[in-house]
């Protein structure tokens, strides 16, 4: 669908949404040229997925997104991609904080106006300026904005901007939160025009401190104090009569102790002894069980019962919108979560987290899930294409039933205990507006098919539950600023507020005694769970007032200039043009001049891509030009992809980790080499974690060793065909594995197609598992190994030791048919960071350690484990050592190894190694 600022692209089916995204994105421009100053001198294409979990597999970029990424801009096409994911009002957000980054990247990249753009970057921006800008021009300054501050300046939480600049933080989310109050103050304080200004001076003068000074007058800490006190004070004034969240309740979990961030959608047991919630405290999000009551002096109990993120089973637990609920038996527990490319209903044993029943569900996302207290019937909110509606699944019929049928946003269901009506918040109001941003609660009789309004009051209600006699709803609202916990009583249908905190609280749910509650707390940048007593109802009487404690700051977009009726339609055809060019040049020691190219076309969708690298190299005083070529087509299920490549020298084409073969020159008795061909490949994903892989390569192959080598001049033709099945769940941190595990099978063999082709069968395995101790440390093993046999296995032996293999030993010193290698590493944080003082004033990042252990052997026929005479070690080998790791961000580890070879009986003497690139 065209608009005169937009391409937008979608798939057939959601037509009204592609409309919609038109109207949304057109008023977005008027809003955000008004802001910033700026046209864009470019159509921005709009790439819209109909649920968050197609969105997870774009081709746009390669990598499998998360759940927790909403939507993305890339640069190099201005192309904004992002999912809709059932709620109007959340995808205008999405949209247009994207949005925002693409006018950011057109003022500071395509704006002919600028004057320095010949040496600009976007790496001179910090991430908060454009993350924050990003936000508040999109939903200006809402309520998780306003929670974040009061938490941070009241806990001493806070990130300073030149901590926000340099990224000294305690959590991503202060980049943008911090960074939308920040923009919130400028506008306040020097003026809305002052936003559009500083991203322009960042851009003309290359350095963000000296902009921050035009702009506001103030250098950057004298600037960062004013924003402060800004919202100190603000917020000291409400802080009479509030609680800290340890005041309100007992706490039941501590995720500063544990160090993780969400303890969320707690499930009382039937018996009022159990909850169960969803946590991230072991890396990964769990569904755990605490008890509520604990023994003297001890701890109380958690247990987990089911890890998610690592299977295909269990892909995503969806931490922001689930629900867990317990069978009336207490034997079951009810969640949601995407499996296998979809979103479905389960229901656990609560013991072993064993799978007692899936429901299946034709939508593209499920969301909330509440079981009724019989067991019988689920109600959930399900997404199809344009839209999302409340549902109840009987689960002895297997029947659906719509309970809803509009664009309005229904979130929270309850079921109540005699299966007559469901209370659930929605946004539905009379006025039609499907992107209104408060919820109120109502409540729809299954009986006679009609909605009421039960809970209307301004700003948002939500995350409702019924008490188990049915007298009461627990809810929470921000209708005086801050979220807290209300009780309405269904009989008289007064309302009363029973907590007032000053940071938020959400999912209330009552106990089985319908005197106490459990409910999630918002405090020190994390969620915990806390129980809280009712005694009486005179007791829950918190006064009100109509003074709120805080103000929201909402976004008003005007309407678009541009007429809707004046889009047009058309059928998407395939148009490529560049993702990436990259290119150097280097005069290389031993070497000589040396230079590289990488790049990349595609389409919008990035279904066609065509990858070219090519470097030139050298070597032996000739100049060596290597080149690989390739088409892929990754539209469907099944990647296929034709290639065509050139190796004249022995490195190949140069990456980070080859530069270490240059570095080590472990190709010293190869002479001439002379490799090239055609390739084709297929690819198919059984799974998020599982991968099946096909290749067919023919070519010519030849090799010429020095006179000095034992190894055998190669001059024949390849026809290979390898086999490969890949696994890999692996955690990854900054730019290591942190946990999981990473596996590859795979089996060639090389065909005699001519009669004078070479022919020979290889089986290799390599399998690595990292484990995560305390958060902290990392416990990385490696073990591989592999055997090639038949006629011509003596050319395309396995090699062995150096910087890569055995530490301790000297470069491809072992050879053989049969291969194993094994390496151990405990890798830790050995220097936090160092601070330069004068001359450089700079800050240095974590250097890391690692102590490490191989072993390994390449041997022939027979292999040797011991030699009985001299006493040592024969085929097998063995070293230990420890090292040094700096990341230079975002590409680059360098490494520094101290080895040393054990023979048994002895210790050889020490090496050591120099080399780049990543972990194992």
């Amino acid at each position: 669908m065209k608009t005169i600022h937009f391409d937008i692209y979608y798939p057939y089916g959601i037509e009204e949404l592609a409309i919609n995204a038109a109207r949304i994105s057109e008023e977005a421009y008027v809003h955000l040229a008004n802001y910033l100053k700026h046209e864009l001198t470019e159509v921005i294409p709009i790439i819209i997925y109909p649920s968050h979990i197609d969105f997870q597999e774009n081709n746009i970029i390669p990598q499998i997104l998360g759940e927790g990424t909403g939507g993305f801009t890339e640069v190099f096409k201005s192309r904004v991609v992002t999912p809709f994911t059932g709620s109007y009002n959340e995808f205008r957000h999405v949209l247009t904080h994207e949005l925002v980054h693409a006018f950011q990247y057109n003022i500071l990249i395509n704006d002919t106006s600028g004057e320095n753009l010949s040496r600009f970057s976007l790496s001179r921006v910090p991430l908060w300026i454009m993350e924050g800008m990003a936000e508040y021009l999109s939903i200006g300054y809402d309520e998780t904005a306003d929670m974040v501050m009061r938490d941070v300046l009241f806990n001493d939480k806070y990130a300073s901007l030149m901590d926000l600049t340099k990224l000294y933080i305690r959590s991503p989310y202060l980049l943008y939160k911090e960074g939308q109050a920040f923009f919130y103050f400028l506008e306040e304080k020097y003026g809305k025009e002052k936003i559009g200004e500083l991203l322009r001076d960042i851009r003309d003068i290359s350095n963000f401190n000296k902009a921050l000074k035009i702009g506001t007058g103030k250098e950057i800490k004298e600037l960062s104090l004013e924003w402060i006190r800004y919202f100190k004070k603000r917020y000291y004034p409400i802080i009479k009569g509030k609680k800290f969240d340890e005041e309100e309740g007992e706490q039941l979990t501590f995720h500063q102790k544990t160090r993780s961030m969400f303890n969320v959608c707690p499930a009382v047991s039937p018996d009022g002894r159990e909850i169960a919630y969803l946590t991230n405290r072991d890396i990964y999000s769990t569904v755990s069980i605490i008890t509520v009551k604990k023994k003297k002096n001890r701890e109380r109990k958690i247990r987990s019962v089911l890890q998610g993120d690592t299977s295909s089973k269990f892909e995503g637990m969806h931490l922001l919108s689930n629900n867990l609920s317990w069978s009336s038996d207490g034997k079951y527990i009810t969640l949601v979560s995407q499996s296998r490319g979809r979103d479905v209903i389960f229901m656990l044993d609560q013991k072993d987290g064993s799978i007692e029943k899936e429901i299946q569900v034709p939508f593209r996302s499920v969301k909330d899930p509440s079981l009724s207290k019989d067991g019988f019937l689920v109600a959930f909110i399900g997404q199809l294409n344009s839209f999302a509606d409340l549902y109840i699944y009987d689960i002895k019929k297997s029947e659906l039933q719509r309970i809803t049928n509009d664009l309005y946003s229904e979130r929270y269901p309850c079921i109540s205990k005699d299966n007559n009506y469901i209370i659930y918040s929605s946004n539905w109001n009379k006025d039609g507006d499907y992107e209104r941003d408060d919820y109120n609660i109502f409540k729809f009789d299954l009986k006679t098919r009609t909605r009421t309004l039960i809970i209307g009051e301004e700003g948002n209600d939500l995350q409702a539950d019924i008490s188990a006699d049915g007298s009461k709803i627990i809810y929470i609202s921000n209708r005086a600023g801050i979220y807290n916990a209300y009780l309405y009583d269904i009989r008289s249908g007064e309302g009363k507020k029973i907590t007032d905190v000053l940071c938020g609280i959400f999912y209330p749910r009552w106990f089985p005694d319908n005197r106490r509650v459990t409910f999630v707390s918002y405090q020190n940048i994390g969620y915990d769970l806390f129980v809280k007593e009712i005694k009486s109802t005179e007791e829950t009487d918190k006064k009100e007032s109509n003074i709120k404690d805080t103000e929201h700051v909402r976004v008003n977009y005007p309407l678009s200039y541009f007429n809707l009726s004046d889009a047009f339609f058309e059928e998407y055809t395939t148009k490529v043009n560049p993702d990436l060019m990259l290119m150097g040049i280097a005069a290389t020691w031993g070497y000589g001049f040396a230079g590289f190219v990488r790049m990349s076309i595609s389409d919008y969708l990035g279904d066609h891509r065509v990858v070219v690298s090519s470097d030139y190299l050298r070597y032996r005083d000739e100049g060596d030009i290597n080149y690989d070529a390739a088409y892929y087509y990754l539209r469907y299920r099944w990647d296929f992809g034709l290639g065509i490549f050139h190796q004249s020298n022995p490195f190949g084409i140069i990456t980070l980790n080859s530069i270490n073969d240059l570095i080590h020159n472990i190709y010293w008795d190869t002479r001439y080499i002379n490799h090239k061909g055609v390739y084709s490949i297929a690819m198919f994903p059984f799974s998020k974690f599982f991968r099946f892989n096909i290749k067919a390569t023919s070519s010519r192959y030849e090799i010429n060793y020095s006179a000095s080598s034992n190894r055998t001049d190669t001059y024949a033709n390849l026809n290979q065909l390898s086999l490969s099945m890949n696994y890999d769940n692996v955690l990854w941190g900054y730019m290591n594995p942190l946990d999981g595990m990473r596996g590859r099978v795979e089996i060639e063999q090389s065909l005699n197609v001519t009669g004078q082709d070479y022919s020979y069968t290889t089986i290799d395995i390599d399998i690595r598992r990292y484990f995560l101790l305390s958060k902290r440390y990392v416990i990385a093993l490696r073990g591989s190994g592999g055997k090639i046999f038949g006629r011509d296995s003596d050319n395309f032996r396995y090699y062995i030791g150096g910087f890569s293999t055995l530490r301790g030993h000297p470069f491809f010193e072992y050879d053989g048919k049969n291969v194993f290698l094994f390496s151990s590493e405990f890798r830790f944080l050995f220097i936090e960071g160092i601070k330069f003082g004068w001359p450089l004033f700079f800050r240095m990042g974590g250097i890391g350690g690692v102590l490490f252990a191989d072993c390994g052997s390449a041997w022939d026929e027979h292999f040797d484990f011991f030699d009985s005479e001299t006493g040592k070690f024969d085929d097998f080998k063995a070293d230990i050592g420890f090292g040094f790791r700096l990341a230079l961000y975002p590409v680059i580890i360098l490494k520094l190894d101290y080895a040393w070879p054990y023979y048994y009986n002895s210790f050889g003497k020490r090496d050591i190694i120099f080399s780049l690139g990543f972990e194992y």
